[in-house]
């Protein structure tokens, strides 16, 4: 698929702390008109929650709603579930890795809702699964050990994952001319201490197998990663887009110049996360975060990398998801975002 010029339109990370979905997709659908994106909401349900909601169906996943959390077993009948399973990724039947209404009523609304918008229907549509890695690293088995420590659950987790997201994917260019599903690892800033033993090699082949699932669909893939990580690992990739904090971990990313001007040259897409959370302690005034976003693209023009480039590849987010926001300081984060991007276009004249 082709790369589009965004030109610093804005887009979310896609969790919120709403429990009515609707009204805040109606809200999304017209605030973001280049490329909205389907809200996940755990204040509504906790199948709703990152490592919960990409479960389903998975051979082994018990979810246990009495104690809050998710593990795999590979007692009753798991060899037979697994059987399945690879049967399902070796035929490629997509729908087989389907997430369901309960599991994801945010997604199911909005693509419900797209037929009503008539002219306002959007051309692109983004969406999210969980990555393999921080699903393998932070979803265990029954005895508490991560997933990604026991071959045959690592690579259900992998597997998994990437099918998750060529669901994702289907679904979304079903009903749009272009699609960007998102590969949320925030177990990256984990990546290479002490307490993560799990190879360079490992993590990269299991985030291009979600990658290339995601093209397979003819969409962009993306990344989200709301930290420091080596992201020399992630540019090594075939990644279309990366979202990354770009209010507080900034530094991180601008450590890699060589790296990040041949992801652009090639069409990548970054998208900055410049509109801080609560815990920041800063404020959400557009022309304050808009100084931060030229102060950060300042110092990687000063590096060697093209200005306009910078900005025509560019997407704006909040930093990370907002589900641990309240839902005023939420909306209030969508409007500044909205804000900021109106005044970075109408300068640089992409309006």
């Amino acid at each position: 698929m082709q790369r589009p010029r965004f030109s610093a339109a804005p887009t979310l990370v896609g969790s919120f702390p709403h429990s009515d979905a609707q009204p805040l997709i109606e809200r999304i659908f017209s605030r973001f008109t280049a490329l909205p994106a389907w809200p996940q909401l755990p204040a509504r349900d906790w199948l709703e929650s990152m490592y919960v909601q990409y479960s389903e169906g998975l051979p082994g996943a018990v979810v246990d709603r009495a104690t809050g959390r998710i593990y795999f077993s590979t007692a009753n009948g798991f060899e037979s579930q697994l059987e399945a399973f690879y049967q399902a990724v070796v035929e490629e039947d997509v729908e087989r890795f389907a997430i369901g209404r309960d599991y994801a009523l945010g997604l199911h609304l909005f693509l419900e809702t797209l037929p009503r918008l008539g002219d306002r229907r959007p051309h692109w549509l983004k969406g999210q699964v969980t990555g393999p890695f921080s699903f393998a690293m932070t979803v265990t088995d029954e005895n508490k050990r991560a997933l990604a420590y026991t071959p045959e659950l690592h690579e259900v987790a992998v597997q998994g994952m990437a099918m998750k997201a060529r669901w994702m994917a289907r679904q979304l260019r079903q009903v749009a001319e272009g699609a960007l599903v998102v590969l949320d690892e925030p177990y990256l800033c984990s990546f290479g201490s002490a307490f993560v033993n799990v190879s360079r090699q490992d993590v990269i082949a299991a985030l291009s197998g979600a990658v290339e699932a995601i093209h397979r669909e003819d969409a962009l893939a993306g990344l989200h990663c709301c930290g420091n990580t080596d992201w020399s690992l992630v540019l090594s990739t075939d990644l279309d887009v990366i979202n990354f904090d770009a209010y507080e971990y900034f530094q991180g990313l601008s450590l890699y110049p060589v790296e990040l001007q041949a992801f652009l040259r090639r069409g990548g897409i970054l998208s900055w996360g410049i509109v801080p959370p609560s815990r920041s302690g800063a404020g959400l005034d557009p022309h304050v975060l808009l100084a931060a976003l030229d102060d950060r693209i300042g110092q990687l023009a000063s590096k060697g990398i093209d200005r306009t480039l910078l900005y025509r590849h560019a997407l704006l987010t909040p930093s990370c998801g907002l589900a641990t926001e309240t839902v005023e300081r939420a909306e209030r984060t969508l409007d500044a975002l909205v804000e900021l991007s109106c005044l970075v276009r109408e300068r640089e004249g992409f309006a």
